[in-house]
């Protein structure tokens, strides 16, 4: 017993401790986190106040408690549902463009509503990404604050200075390049991270998994040698051109730029559109067909297994929680309407620093503490040094000192102003 809280099943095991689902008096759930004492990287108190930070705000879910007991340090948070690389492996590993866009638009949100709050997370991947339950399916939360921290001081506003001999944190399939490169983290890595998810979505892999070495360091750097070597075009092929837009901008930000993720949310609301993906009766790929109890998606797992999703409701409209427009309907209440249509192309908020980005009118759909996993599968903090992570004369055109900027100027430049 947790308080006044059974414990019944676990539902997630990792180094970071284990999660397991609390039942109440009245067969409330709620879900009890783990973590030892004497934990070599403590991180769950850290974690629970940036809960706390975040409390109200939509795609995060509520911390009840924070306590101790026995040998475990636990907090108490909202049960949600399964994490986005669960779906996707349910799915067979295909999303839906569909999917894919509305998972971006919410994902961006997440981000945004962070760094509002002058917090980075520092370890994006899909499994940090879950799904509600009930009401809330149509919802995009994002967890698991471990690695998280501030990039500017709240107080004074002064952003934290570029440090070149930082460690790899986070997950390194989905890290940029600059934190291969041992920069200290900004908001522009998160934003980098989001663009290799949703690379991961349409493509079902990244050209840097499966590389073997005997050494995590020296796997890590083959890693980041893939990163520099494969090109924008080349690594989001037969991708409509916004994720490369997208990943192009994301790499040419400077280090303590403001991303402009309104005008990234609304170009892949235009794509939305241009695609036509209202049309879709399911909001999720994993949800139900209209009549049916389960997802009959022949790419999705057999009936019964799913279970988390909601049925639809009466004339097939969606929770009012969701982040995109219902299924038979082009815009959302105007209370929460990410996907409509302004005549204005660019946000009032965008960083006059930022990099300039083209017109999205052109744009069209393409044609047709130690964590450590080699996976990729699980957050990490690699005791690598960045001064090891690149090998001489690698990335031809890339800078001689891997540790000042991104490594790839010229061709970001060249994605941005070719794109259209």
């Amino acid at each position: 017993m947790i308080g006044k809280y059974r414990i019944t099943n676990r539902i997630a095991q990792g180094s970071f401790g284990e999660i397991y689902v609390g039942l109440g008096p009245n067969n409330e759930q709620v879900a009890i986190k783990y973590e030892k004492h004497g934990a070599k990287h403590p991180q769950l108190r850290h974690e629970y106040k940036v809960y706390r930070l975040m409390v109200n705000c939509p795609g995060f879910c509520t911390a009840q408690h924070f306590g101790t007991k026995d040998t475990y340090n636990f907090m108490i948070i909202d049960l949600l549902g399964p994490s986005l690389e669960e779906l996707f492996n349910r799915c067979n590993r295909r999303f839906s463009m569909k999917t894919i866009i509305q998972l971006a638009d919410q994902m961006l949100e997440r981000v945004e509503a962070l760094h509002t709050r002058h917090l980075i997370h520092r370890d994006i991947k899909p499994a940090n990404f879950v799904i509600g339950l009930g009401s809330r399916a149509a919802q995009v939360f994002c967890v698991d604050f471990g690695l998280s921290k501030r990039y500017c001081d709240p107080k004074t506003m002064r952003h934290i200075f570029p440090r070149h001999d930082r460690s790899l944190t986070g997950t390194p399939r989905y890290a940029s390049i600059n934190n291969h490169l041992g920069v200290e983290q900004s908001r522009r890595d998160d934003l980098e991270s989001v663009a290799y998810i949703l690379i991961y979505f349409i493509r079902g892999q990244l050209p840097w998994q499966g590389l073997k070495s005997n050494k995590p360091e020296h796997k890590y750097r083959l890693i980041l040698q893939k990163k520099q070597q494969v090109p924008i075009a080349q690594l989001c092929q037969g991708c409509p051109s916004q994720f490369a837009e997208f990943l192009a901008y994301t790499r040419a930000l400077k280090f303590d730029a403001t991303p402009d993720i309104p005008y990234l949310r609304k170009m892949f609301r235009d794509l939305y559109h241009a695609l036509g993906c209202g049309q879709d009766p399911r909001f999720w790929d994993w949800d139900p067909l209209p009549g049916m109890s389960f997802c009959a998606c022949p790419h999705c797992c057999p009936p019964g297994v799913i279970g988390l999703s909601p049925l639809p409701v009466p004339g097939g409209q969606l929770p009012p929680s969701s982040g995109m427009p219902p299924p038979q309907q082009q815009q959302l209440p105007p209370a929460h309407n990410p996907y409509e249509r302004t005549d204005s192309s660019r946000s009032d908020r965008r960083d006059p620093h930022a990099p300039p980005l083209p017109p999205p009118n052109g744009a069209g759909p393409a044609q047709g503490h130690q964590r450590v996993s080699s996976s990729g599968g699980a957050g990490v903090r690699t005791s690598t040094r960045s001064a090891s992570a690149v090998a001489p004369g690698q990335a031809q055109g890339h800078a001689q000192d891997p540790r000042t900027h991104a490594p790839m100027d010229q061709e970001v430049i060249d994605v941005l102003m070719n794109l259209h």
